[in-house]
């Protein structure tokens, strides 16, 4: 490890792995992360104790977790180690270590002359309830890290104050039946890592999601997604659909980076993952982002378990520092739990799935017999969906897809109702495609659902809106339809400024 820029790379993983502060780890672990010998991550161990960056604790037992103390940021241990260089007049070392871990030199050289302390930095915090499930955009379901893919990668299309607008691409157009759609990307854009995103990325990145179990009943109408050059994008369907634009703005299909050298979440969006470990998540600011550049450097998310006996589900905090004086924003958007059931069917002992949230343990407890048989099954699984459901619905950043994805997506064969049943939301659901003009389209979804509900079929038990605290000092927060607010968009006073 005689090789200064190699040692910041190695450091740098085990960072975003591990996290800054204390974690309990093995040898093993960092072996398989580095994928090197356990001979030789004790090497590597006694050069970064060495350095002064990590402290170890080593267990006896081969089985035993050591206690591993990162002390220092990776890009604070790069500077320290550049200043001297820098003395030195050696600027050709200089630069190779600022490029450690694939950064470019120039813009790092850049950053590292106009380097401030790190308490002049712009951070806010997130405190969180529970453990993040890992963000991969085709798999995660729960709203938080939902919204923070969406803080990492772009879409196609975005919706903002309820229309579609272009983020990925900056125009599209369908034929005349709905059924063949062209965009164009934007030329320029890049992923965080630095490469060129393209339309290829684009189309693999949609190719995949279509593919999904999870997510094909919403998707299976796509037939395949092709990219003719770097910038033009087809997308070819089986049916019509005239709102496959706002389709595509939902946060499973996000476009990432598909590489088989990395797990970690590789988007373009507003902010690139720094650090995922167990107890907290950093984002960074994406200095290139191809739109409003943040005015926050960082923002982390810690995890206080203990605080998932006080927190309701649609309440979130972003702060200054823990614990911080707050104001809070209340939304008209919020979280809406349903009922779903087969009317004709009266049982003494029902079956009834809920959905792992606190919320739904409480419609359960609620509505439940002391006959009635209570699973509780992952948010959003309704693969186990029978006699009697409890499930929620997020609106996200577009009420319309939302409603109509999950009315789409939802099993409402296993519920063994009435064929006519069925057969009258499929049609209904074709016909919200095939209306072009998107308020009659609106109208139509609105009559399909309040027609479940007529039916006894879909009942909505219960409206939640989400609140937001917020630091007096964060300006700028509008809270969004996952109940967080854009993190682009805030920026920090001086002075409190109660709202």
């Amino acid at each position: 490890m005689a090789n200064l820029k190699r040692k910041l790379e190695i450091y740098e993983q085990i960072f975003q792995t591990f996290g800054p502060g204390v974690s309990a780890c093995q040898i093993s672990q960092i072996a398989a992360l580095l994928h090197v010998t356990e001979r030789h991550v004790q090497t590597i161990l006694k050069k970064l104790v060495s350095a002064g960056w990590i402290q170890w604790e080593a267990s006896s037992g081969r089985s035993k977790k050591a206690i591993l103390t990162c002390q220092v940021e990776p890009i604070d241990a790069c500077y320290e180690s550049a200043r001297g260089l820098a003395d030195e007049g050696n600027l050709d070392q200089l630069l190779s270590i600022l490029s450690f871990g694939g950064r470019d030199a120039g813009r790092e050289f850049q950053s590292y002359l106009n380097d401030a302390s790190h308490s002049a930095r712009r951070i806010a915090y997130m405190p969180f309830h529970r453990e993040l499930e890992e963000l991969k955009p085709h798999k995660v379901r729960r709203r938080t890290e939902r919204f923070l893919v969406t803080q990492i990668c772009q879409c196609l299309t975005s919706v903002e104050k309820g229309s579609v607008v272009g983020d990925l691409a900056y125009h599209w157009v369908s034929n005349d039946s709905a059924t063949t759609w062209q965009f164009q990307i934007r030329r320029g854009i890049r992923f965080h890592d630095g490469s060129i995103l393209k339309a290829q990325d684009v189309a693999h990145c949609l190719n995949r999601l279509i593919q999904n179990a999870y997510w094909h009943s919403t998707y299976k109408h796509i037939i395949e997604v092709n990219a003719f050059s770097d910038d033009q994008l087809e997308v070819k369907l089986n049916q019509t659909d005239w709102h496959l634009p706002r389709l595509l703005s939902r946060a499973e299909s996000s476009i990432f980076k598909m590489t088989s050298t990395t797990t970690r979440l590789i988007g373009s969006g507003a902010f690139s993952l720094a650090v995922f470990s167990s107890k907290m998540l950093r984002l960074s600011r994406n200095a290139y982002y191809s739109h409003e550049t943040s005015i926050l450097d960082w923002v982390e998310l810690w995890v206080y378990p203990e605080w998932a006996q006080s927190k309701a589900c649609a309440q979130n905090q972003i702060c200054l520092q823990i614990p911080d004086k707050t104001v809070t924003i209340r939304s008209d958007k919020c979280a809406s739990f349903l009922m779903i059931q087969n009317p004709n069917k009266t049982l003494t002992k029902r079956h009834i799935t809920f959905e792992d949230t606190a919320e739904c343990k409480k419609l359960f407890s609620r509505i439940s017999t002391e006959n009635d048989q209570g699973i509780s099954v992952d948010y959003g699984d309704y693969s186990k969906s029978e006699q009697v459901s409890i499930c929620s619905i997020i609106e996200e950043n577009d009420s319309f897809s939302a409603w109509l994805s999950f009315l789409l997506q939802y099993p409402f064969e296993n519920h063994e109702l009435d064929a006519g049943i069925l057969k009258a939301l499929d049609s209904s659901l074709t016909s919200i495609r095939n209306e072009r003009d998107f308020n009659q389209a609106t109208d139509l979804l609105a009559v399909l659902f309040s027609w479940l509900s007529e039916q006894n079929v879909v009942k909505e038990s219960k409206h939640e809106p989400f609140v937001l605290a917020l630091s007096e000092k964060i300006n700028g927060a509008q809270v969004n339809g996952y109940g967080w607010s854009e993190l682009n968009k805030i920026w920090i006073s001086l002075d409190s400024n109660p709202r």
